[in-house]
């Protein structure tokens, strides 16, 4: 079987709403040009592999102000890159994770199944120079301001 991917967007965006709500109890908003990830900002990129139905990757990338208020809002206390950089990377596995059974549930037809790989995440120290999603379609979400984007590529 193969993935609708007519309504990605529209899928999506539901797919960003529900995780962001429910994991981290954050409202998203679509995102506006001006507040996107630019030269010089460090995000943390997540990606994941989307074994079946069809070959695909869900990724994440968000600046690392935004990464730390997530990782703060869910676990419930203070974060600071120099002691918890990979507890943040966990975070953003898991969300990554959630979202894409969120995306793949809103795209495929009831009862159907589908298989995720492993979420694997890195700090990339400009978001435009080292840029490594660039083969993706960039979804562009924002939280309280700050701009983070979801990616889709499909096989």
């Amino acid at each position: 079987m193969e993935l609708a991917t007519s309504n990605v967007a529209e899928a999506m965006s539901k797919a960003v709403a529900e995780v962001f709500e429910s994991m981290a109890f954050m409202e998203t908003d679509p995102g506006q040009p001006e507040n996107a990830p630019g030269k010089g900002v460090t995000v943390f990129f997540t990606r994941l592999p989307i074994y079946k139905p069809s070959p695909a990757m869900v990724g994440l990338v968000v600046p690392q102000d935004l990464a730390l208020h997530l990782a703060e809002a869910m676990m419930m206390r203070d974060f600071n890159m120099d002691d918890d950089e990979f507890e943040v990377m966990d975070v953003l596995s898991e969300v990554a994770n959630t979202l894409a059974g969120s995306l793949l549930t809103n795209l495929m037809p009831d009862g159907e199944s589908f298989e995720l790989g492993l979420p694997e995440c890195r700090v990339i120290s400009d978001a435009v120079a080292h840029k490594e999603w660039e083969n993706s379609q960039e979804f562009l979400f924002e939280i309280d301001g700050s701009g983070f984007y979801v990616t889709w590529e499909a096989s």
